[in-house]
């Protein structure tokens, strides 16, 4: 074989192993089962859904947890948060299990439009990079935040949000909040399948974009989370319309625009997605523009992965001749 050829080979056999790793795995939860809440494995790029285990507590199972994320730093943890018991919990994401007696007992929320006291929330999720957490309550369209020690406050006011979003994801530092509205009312009617950028401060919700203009993605509520490269996805849940598998959805968020990866394999019913605890977080105001991470896996990384390529084969093949 020529030198020639076993470069093409390599090149080849390169490309191959860059589009294989095009998308990262991520945990969520079938809060839609009819026997408890399990925890899953997925391959966004493959939709392949690997049952790690059922949220067992031991004395009781979780039953509607609809918001995941990973907590930052070398000791990062996978948390859930569940609607019923508004509970804030540390999971194994090995097989699902979870110590009833690490429950982080979360304050009464204000009543919904028909005066539900309990339940109703499908709360969204995010860690910030200091290790804040933020989390929305669509019963009463309000962001939260429950800071480093423990205390609880409600970002902005009451409806601040001013649109139900049951998704949320952070990046950056200083923290970047973005929203995914749902998808669908209660009576089938279109909500808001927008993305959103969300004032941390004031806890308000501004437009950014749909995610298509012809509203072709049909959901009723989703789960979003950047990958370790800014990269952002979202998973939908679509199993009250004919019991359709969920969506996996790769996000723009400059644009809002979402493109869809794949399907689920297995489950129906995803209202959540951790992917890898909070990225970016030493990038500070002043300084993107200087240092730009590189997006290893998304289009533009495999782009430029392709473009290095091509000028090494083309050096060699100078060389050579």
């Amino acid at each position: 074989m020529s030198k020639n050829i076993r470069f093409a080979f390599l090149m080849v056999v390169s490309l191959f192993a860059v589009s294989a790793n095009a998308a990262p795995v991520a945990y969520s939860v079938n809060s839609d089962s009819l026997t408890g809440d399990s925890l899953y494995l997925i391959d966004l790029a493959t939709g392949i859904d690997q049952l790690k285990g059922k949220l067992d507590a031991g004395i009781e199972y979780r039953t509607d947890t609809e918001g995941l994320a990973f907590s930052p730093g070398p000791e990062s943890r996978l948390w859930g948060i569940d609607d019923p018991s508004e509970t804030l919990f540390p999971i194994n994401p090995e097989n699902g299990s979870i110590d009833y007696r690490e429950d982080i007992q979360l304050p009464p929320f204000p009543s919904g439009p028909n005066n539900e006291l309990i339940g109703g929330n499908d709360f969204g999720m995010t860690f910030a990079c200091d290790g804040t957490l933020f989390f929305t309550s669509v019963k009463s369209r309000s962001l939260f935040r429950r800071d480093l020690n423990g205390s609880i406050t409600t970002v902005g006011s009451i409806g601040s949000l001013g649109v139900n979003i049951s998704a949320i994801a952070a990046i950056g530092n200083p923290t970047m909040l973005y929203g995914l509205g749902n998808g669908l009312l209660e009576n089938g009617s279109t909500d808001s399948p927008n993305l959103y950028s969300i004032d941390v401060s004031s806890g308000v919700a501004s437009l950014i974009g749909p995610l298509s203009v012809t509203n072709a993605f049909k959901y009723n509520e989703a789960g979003m989370a950047f990958d370790s490269d800014g990269g952002l996805w979202a998973i939908t849940d679509r199993s009250q319309i004919n019991s359709q598998k969920s969506q996996i959805l790769s996000i723009n968020a400059e644009t809002g625009t979402a493109t869809l990866v794949a399907e689920t394999l297995n489950e129906i019913g995803y209202e959540s997605l951790a992917i890898a605890p909070p990225a970016n977080c030493s990038i500070q105001n002043g300084l993107d523009d200087e240092f730009e991470p590189i997006p290893t896996l998304n289009l533009a990384g495999l782009l430029s992965t392709v473009l290095v390529l091509m000028l090494a084969g083309m050096v060699f093949l100078r060389r050579a001749f």
